[in-house]
């Protein structure tokens, strides 16, 4: 009996780990962000900051939504909220915002990297500019 309750114990302790950078924290690492984008293949890579800053270079796979911009609500509406949503800015404070509004939308999976492209550039990250 005592082996159960320890092992309870390691599986929901391990769950909640899981399942807080996904949901409740206020953003994650570049490390974590990647095993998320891993775990998570499928996921939506979104980069909140203006199509400037976005043409100029962004993570590959990216789509631009402009968290700022007055339709930021009306395209984000066309994700899937089921899906994992990975969003980016330059330094953390517009994907914070963004997390917050697709939260609000009701989306189940969101990921805010900390420190924006900046520290994914600093870890090393690819960054590419995109086609037009």
């Amino acid at each position: 009996m005592k082996n159960f309750f320890i092992l309870l114990f390691v599986g929901i302790t391990f769950f909640c780990a899981c399942s807080r950078a996904v949901n409740n924290e206020p953003q994650v690492s570049v490390s974590d962000f990647v095993k998320v984008r891993q775990e998570n293949p499928s996921s939506v890579l979104l980069d909140v900051r203006t199509p400037d800053e976005f043409n100029a270079g962004t993570m590959e796979d990216a789509i631009n939504i402009n968290v700022m911009g007055d339709s930021f609500l009306e395209e984000v509406k066309n994700l899937d909220k089921e899906t994992t949503v990975m969003v980016f800015c330059k330094s953390g404070g517009r994907s914070a915002r963004a997390k917050q509004k697709l939260l609000d939308l009701g989306f189940t999976k969101v990921v805010d990297l900390e420190g924006g492209i900046t520290d994914w550039k600093k870890a090393g990250g690819k960054v590419i500019v995109p086609q037009q």
